[in-house]
């Protein structure tokens, strides 16, 4: 398993022998990158190699200096903690074979400067940068070895082959070349082996796994933190009591040293291995100078016996925190995987249920690049527009697009780019027979992982023959609608030429009979008569010209819609505001006609059911288009049940506006008022004249 961002190079032999100094560095140069074809010199070092050999020294040095400052429990540049073995360990696995230099040299200079001889300073550091070699190959190889420690075995293999099982080798090698420069430490060879084994053990044991641990504490999130910091000020405050042998505290608590283990797991099970690591890390760091200073559970022996029962705290401790934090990581990446294959699976089974969808689909729908280049197509597109799978994709869709309609598909992209929403857009596309069809459009974003649009799905309905359909019903509309202002036209002449006349000639006999009455109670019931006979012909004169106003006709749309609200606030006892400007001096008579219906038929709704008595109607023109306004502050109705009741005449209005190919809108809550606006598109005419404004 290769881990991003870290060098492998466990193809280059690491030999855990004396000889591996002199060919360390052959293996070392080798590793640096494959030779030139003119010569057979390695690669030359490179930069950021330098930087990290760099590093490696300095972090050993750090490390082993800080090892050597408990000078009261070591014995002979021996003590119970070394932790720059376990930087060595680290460094191996993080930037591979090649840092050895680093390492040995380091290794070489921390010894020396402890008063050893050379020989000895050489020996302990060719058995600690052996020995990490050793450990890093075995790792690598035996376990597969993540440094995060994501796996359990991970956490053996680092607890088994990095700590104590590598350890071995330093710890012979460095003890042998001690005692073989008359170099005694602790009480003989034996004790010195095991503290050096064990020293070495939990170096890596504390050291290796933090290394690697600490960016992901950094990177934790507040709330975590804050508890983080909680937990380390409760263990750092139990090792004070444990260890510190605090005057404060009369009774010696050395029987307590593993009590700190509670913490330690709280750290594994809520933070993972940095929290395990860098808590036990603490809880070694303060025994430790605890025990250097005579304090705590450990300083009441002798140095070997401290040094012992240390580093049997610190490798319990480390072993219980690794292996239970490497458990719970290994289960959350489990959940993770089954979340994850989850995710996939329900992913897989929405692309397949889609891609049936699509087939299936009744509907073109295709897939095009920003391009414009077809990318997929399924059987519907074929069977519409009767090219093949084959025959589309890799093509242009342009190919479906009739002579003329290039721009309108150029500015449909542009205005889906910018966020709107195109959906059942009617336009005309055309077959590879070359039959053009309508249809019904809606575009689609197609996104990358990221985001970013890279291309639009389209989805096409063939409504040929309902547009057949709906064109037929607006012609049979259109003739219903002619029909029924033809027979209004005839009635209102009959009301107004025959049945108006024939009552004001009623009226005109009353007025003569009246003269001729011979006492005054028959005179007073004639003027009644006379009366009444005057209203009926004024109502049947109003009925008339509502059914047919012959101003519109003779005088244009200005003057009839005047007049009508003039008689209209006359006849209801209302006052209506008529405004009228800029309207063009000649409109076709369906467009008049049907604006003229509307004003009728608000101005009507309105007396009823708003429960004011000021309306305002607004006729005005504008490029290409006229509108009408007609509002109230009244009681206003609720829009969605007047349209379900089908009443309030809006049936009416919305078929006469469809029918001139304009638009209705109907702006109404309760009791805020309603305003009714009509627009009709008007053809395009040359220098218009406008009506004056009335």
């Amino acid at each position: 398993m290769e881990i991003p961002g870290i060098i492998d190079h466990s193809d280059v032999p690491a030999p855990p022998t004396l000889e591996f100094l002199f060919r360390g560095y052959r293996a070392f140069m080798s590793s640096l990158g494959p030779a030139r074809a003119s010569s057979s010199r390695p690669a030359p070092i490179t930069q950021s190699l330098i930087v990290q050999i760099a590093m490696v020294f300095l972090a050993y040095f750090i490390a082993g200096k800080l090892g050597q400052a408990t000078t009261n429990i070591r014995s002979s540049n021996l003590g119970p903690v070394w932790p720059a073995y376990g930087i060595a360990l680290a460094s191996f696995l993080a930037y591979g074979y090649r840092v050895w230099p680093g390492i040995a040299a380091s290794a070489f200079l921390v010894a020396f400067s402890s008063s050893v001889p050379a020989l000895a300073a050489a020996g302990q550091a060719i058995g600690a940068t052996t020995a990490a070699l050793t450990g890093t190959t075995l790792l690598r190889r035996l376990f597969d070895f993540d440094p995060w420690l994501s796996r359990l075995s991970d956490a053996l293999g680092l607890i088994v082959i990095g700590a104590f099982g590598s350890s071995v080798i330093s710890a012979s090698i460095g003890v042998f070349s001690l005692f073989a420069t008359q170099v005694q430490a602790y009480a003989g060879l034996g004790s010195a082996w095991l503290i050096y084994w064990l020293g070495d053990s939990t170096g890596v044991l504390l050291v290796t796994p933090l290394v690697f641990a600490l960016p992901s504490l950094l990177a934790m999130p507040r709330p975590k933190l804050a508890e983080f910091g909680a937990l380390l000020a409760l263990l750092t405050t139990a090792c004070l009591i444990i260890f510190g042998d605090l005057a404060l505290i009369p009774i010696r608590l050395h029987v307590l040293a593993f009590a700190v283990l509670p913490f330690v797991m709280w750290a594994a099970i809520n933070f993972g291995i940095g929290g395990a690591t860098l808590s036990v890390f603490l809880v070694a760091t303060l025994a430790t100078l605890a025990t250097a200073f005579g304090f705590g559970p450990f300083a009441a022996n002798s140095s070997f016996i401290n040094a012992v029962l240390l580093d049997v705290l610190f490798a319990v401790l480390a072993i219980s925190g690794l292996a239970l934090g490497a458990v719970i990581a290994e289960r959350e990446r489990a959940k993770s995987d089954r979340e994850q294959l989850i995710r996939e699976q329900t992913a897989v089974e929405a692309r397949l249920r889609l891609a049936a969808i699509v087939e299936s689909s009744q509907d073109a729908i295709f897939s095009k690049d920003l391009g414009g280049i077809v990318l997929s197509w399924n059987a519907a597109a074929q069977q519409i527009f009767g090219y093949t799978e084959a025959e589309a994709v890799g093509r242009p869709a342009a190919i479906l697009l009739p002579p003329g309609l290039e721009d309108e598909e150029h500015r449909l992209l542009q205005r889906f780019k910018s966020g709107e929403t195109i959906d059942r857009y009617r336009t005309t596309r055309v077959t590879k027979a070359g039959d053009v069809l309508t249809v019904s459009l809606t575009l689609t974003p197609l996104s990358d992982s990221a985001g970013e649009l890279i291309g639009v799905a389209e989805i096409i309905r063939d409504v040929t023959e309902q547009d057949r359909a709906e064109k037929a019903v607006s012609s049979l509309g259109r003739r219903l609608i002619h029909a029924q202002e033809e027979e209004r036209s005839r009635i209102a002449r009959e009301l107004h030429d025959d049945i108006g006349q024939r009552v004001g000639l009623l009226a005109m006999e009353l007025t003569e009979l009246s003269g001729q009455a011979p006492d005054l109670l028959q005179v007073s019931q004639n003027g009644k008569l006379k009366r009444q006979a005057i209203e009926i012909a004024t109502d049947i004169q109003a009925l008339a010209h509502r059914l047919h106003s012959s101003k519109l006709e003779l005088l244009g749309i200005s003057a009839a819609m005047k007049g009508f609200c003039d008689e209209f606030a006359s006849q209801h006892h209302v006052a209506v505001d008529c405004a009228i400007r800029d309207v063009p001096g000649e409109l076709p008579p369906d467009v008049s006609l049907c604006l003229y219906r509307v004003l009728q038929e608000s101005l009507h709704n309105s007396a009823k059911h708003s429960g004011v008595r000021q309306f305002k109607v607004q006729l005005w023109g504008a490029e290409n288009e006229i509108h009408l306004e007609v509002s109230d502050c009244g009681n206003g109705f609720d829009l969605g049940a007047a349209r379900a009741s089908r009443g309030l005449g809006l049936v009416s209005m919305d078929e006469r506006i469809k029918f001139v190919d304009g638009t209705l809108s109907i702006d109404t809550q309760p009791r805020q008022g309603t305003r009714i606006h009509a627009r009709v598109p008007l053809p395009v005419r040359p220098n218009p004249t406008s009506q004056p404004t009335l």
